[in-house]
């Protein structure tokens, strides 16, 4: 009972908002069969159209997939300002943030938040997927909100369609076509905690062309910190982010179509502090594309594509900072591959007793009889693991070869009467510095063979590149072979069969071969019964695969080992890598129905994953131990109602329960805390139930849109009970004036929870968000 109040608790308050009168008078004038419109949805006599999860357009209730899709309306009156709050409509979708690079996470069911990197994003066909570190930068996408046509979301693994990465789901972003834009639009948003966009844009059409150039700034502070209050910013993740876009249509013929399409983005992400920078390590980017996507009709049964792309992405990240002579010991590099922990003890551990002032007599002693029998070689390696287990309580497993490690470093800081120097610091400067490129070209062809059986096909070849002198010690690739088909037969005139697959070869993984198999049966023409099986898969990227990464830091201080560059003791090199592909097997059995007699459009799903060769752990430098090992089973339900239920009214309604369950594979080289955190990361993200209600009145040139969101359990790892609610109202007002539209908007957003997103300082100091805006259309 106390559940059910929770999940309707949205739909009564949005109901109650609304004058009865009013609707009374309006539901009496308004035909559902006639005046829907539910904000583009498409919800009127035609039947809804799907376009991404097999690459055809096929109506909804013939579609292989569980899907979502949101129209430029719906963004228009959400008045969201990036496509990780879109997300938040999605059933089942989940929006967190990262700890390290500042970077959002989205998350179908049950992911880690770290790194985006297990679902595939496309903007009008490209992806938008990171070279070399596999991951989604949400900053980076030179897309804006107003000129998005439709978001479609296919929820569930779709590698079948669109390859490896396709892991979970597919969000696939169509821009809106230059022809359908005519006209300059200036908008201006300002609001609390940093909130400052602006934009530009202007769409024409010249004789058979048409183009759209758009200009973009967004900015905000983030969150404000654990130790934030009274609405002050104590956390240092501002970003501030600008593009520049050019979308060029040409029609060649009748038949044959040219689009361009290419864009330049800069941007400036703050970063936070690591125990070793002196500075703030802020990260600087530079991305550009350039896409090119002929089209041509054969006849109505009959049409290709062939689509070919260059995008570059240059980060720079500078950083100043400092660690213990010790820990650039090119000794230690060797030794840190076959005794990780042993060599942090060493390089950091011994070194901070000697570098702290406030250490006592007796343990610095200790200190000197340890350091001093292992440079002499009077200990054996029972003995010191004695000795550290007894004055320190940690447990470690020695050879012979490590203290004769051990003792080279300490000999060499070893002044002539004391080993003093070990607590000595050497500082300089290092980077993060990475250069990312892509090539890809694809064609594909898709043919009506018979009034029962269409196809679509194609093949693509796409080089990932990058260059670092950090990640890679200069520059790699990985070459990707691909071959797809996917089929659409019409076995009877009430059952569909949607069956396809993909087929993968590449240079730095085995080759992999994605299938599904779906079967929908047609109640009606407008609803279904559908049962889809799926498999996919995730290729580790260039850093998981192929890593040769350490930190180099240049021009440091005085040091007693006269280096002028040194390469931290910390690295990772490929053969110390041994990944495989992470697997998903996916079994759903959803219902699609649009009822015509009353607006409303529902889809419910229910699922059940079984995810393996989980490649859970941090790709960090300081992670000493990587393996596909873990496994994971998901499962759960999704619903998502669009209902027009007045001629200027709608709801959306969408929520899902998810049951995850994480099984650790190999722990032997887990200490305790490593082992708790891998238990918990995968489902971090993730909520057992969560709802969101949004209620929409389009008034007479004004617009309100409700929305109240609800996580239950949500990050709740010590079943503490936790929730995250929020509440959103959305007003808009336009007039029209002999061609000018001008238009104002205010948006505010409310926590009724304190507690954090993911992890404990991204939090806000105040409960109140809000942001007003201003613009022109003419």
């Amino acid at each position: 009972m106390l559940l059910k109040n929770k999940i309707f608790s949205g739909l009564i308050l949005a109901s109650l908002a609304i004058s009865a009168d009013a609707l009374a008078d309006d539901m009496a004038a308004f035909d559902p069969l006639t005046d829907g419109d539910f904000g583009g949805l498409a919800l009127q006599d035609d039947i809804p159209v799907a376009l991404t999860a097999a690459r055809l357009k096929q109506p909804r209730a013939e579609v292989p997939a569980s899907i979502t899709v949101i129209e430029a309306k719906q963004i228009e009156a959400w008045g969201v300002r990036t496509i990780p709050e879109l997300m938040r409509f999605v059933p089942g979708m989940f929006v967190g943030h990262g700890d390290d690079q500042n970077n959002r996470a989205v998350a179908y069911h049950a992911s880690s938040p770290n790194i985006m990197r297990r679902m595939q994003v496309l903007v009008d066909g490209r992806s938008v997927f990171k070279a070399a570190i596999a991951q989604i930068i949400w900053d980076d996408i030179p897309v804006a909100m107003e000129d998005i046509q439709r978001v479609e979301v296919v929820r569930g693994p779709n590698a079948a369609s669109y390859g490896a990465n396709a892991f979970l789901g597919v969000i696939n972003i169509v821009t809106k076509h230059a022809a359908d834009t005519q006209g300059t639009t200036l908008r201006f948003r300002k609001g609390n905690q940093g909130v400052e966009d602006s934009l530009f844009s202007h769409s024409d059409r010249v004789s058979d062309d048409a183009y759209r150039l758009t200009l973009q700034q967004n900015s905000d502070n983030g969150f404000d910190g654990r130790d934030a209050t009274n609405g002050e910013d104590d956390w240092h993740d501002s970003r501030r982010h600008g593009f520049a876009s050019l979308y060029y249509d040409h029609d060649i013929s009748e038949s044959t179509q040219l689009n361009w399409e290419a864009a330049y983005k800069y941007g400036n992400t703050d970063i936070r502090k690591s125990d070793f920078d002196t500075d703030y390590p802020d990260q600087i980017t530079r991305q550009g594309f350039v896409m090119g996507k002929l089209i041509h009709e054969f006849n109505q049964d009959h049409f290709s594509h062939l689509q070919a792309y260059w995008q570059t992405d240059h980060r720079t990240q500078e950083t100043s900072s400092c660690g213990s002579t010790t820990s650039f010991d090119p000794v230690l590099l060797d030794e840190y591959r076959t005794n990780p922990e042993w060599t942090q003890f060493v390089a950091l551990g011994v070194p901070s007793i000697y570098a702290d002032s406030n250490t006592t007599p007796q343990t610095l002693a200790a200190a000197n009889y340890l350091v001093g029998g292992i440079a002499t070689n009077s200990l054996t390696p029972e003995q010191v693991e004695q000795l550290i287990e007894e004055n320190l309580g940690k447990t470690y497993t020695l050879q012979q070869s490590d203290l004769d490690a051990a003792a080279v470093a300490f000999g060499n800081a070893y002044n002539g009467s004391d080993f003093s120097q070990l607590g000595q610091l050497a500082c300089g400067a290092g980077n993060f510095n990475v250069r990312e490129d892509r090539y890809d070209i694809e064609w594909q062809d898709t043919m009506q063979w018979t009034p029962a059986l269409r196809t679509v096909s194609g093949i693509s070849y796409r080089r990932d590149s990058a260059d670092s002198m950090t990640y890679f010690k200069g520059a790699v690739h990985n070459d990707t072979y691909r071959m797809f088909a996917n089929g659409e037969w019409q076995a009877f005139s009430h059952l569909v069969f949607n069956i396809g697959g993909m087929y993968e070869q590449e240079d730095s993984n085995d080759s992999a071969f994605s299938p599904r198999v779906a079967a929908n049966l047609l109640l009606t023409q407008q609803q279904s019964l559908r049962l889809v099986y799926s498999q996919a898969v995730r290729s580790p990227d260039l850093l998981e695969k192929k890593p040769n990464y350490a930190v180099t830091l240049y021009d440091l201080t005085d040091n007693y080992l006269n280096l002028d560059d040194g390469v931290f003791f910390m690295n990772q090199v490929p053969d110390t890598r041994e990944l495989d592909h992470e697997k998903i097997t996916s079994v759903e059995l959803g219902y699609y129905g649009k009822l015509p007699e009353l607006n409303l459009e529902l889809d419910v799903k229910v699922y059940k994953d079984r995810l393996s060769q989980l490649i859970s752990n941090t790709i960090a430098l300081n992670s000493v131990y990587i393996a596909s090992d873990t496994k994971m089973d998901v499962k759960g339900v999704d619903w998502q109602l669009n209902w027009q239920f007045s001629r200027n009214n709608w709801l959306w309604w969408s929520g899902a329960y998810v049951d995850a369950a994480v099984r650790l594979g190999d722990t032997s080289p887990l200490d305790a805390k490593e082992i708790d955190r891998l238990a918990k990361v995968e489902r971090r993200l993730s909520a057992e139930w969560s709802n969101n209600v949004s209620w929409h009145h389009d008034g007479n040139n004004w617009g309100s849109t409700l929305t109240y969101f609800w996580h239950d359990g949500y990050n709740d790892l010590e079943n503490k009970g936790v929730d995250f609610r929020r509440f959103e109202a959305n007003l808009t007002k336009t007039w029209d004036m002999n061609g000018y539209k001008p238009e104002v908007g205010l948006f505010w957003h409310h926590l009724v929870d304190d507690s954090r997103l993911v992890y404990p300082d991204q939090v806000y100091a105040v409960n109140d968000i809000y942001s007003f805006r201003a613009g022109i259309t003419f």
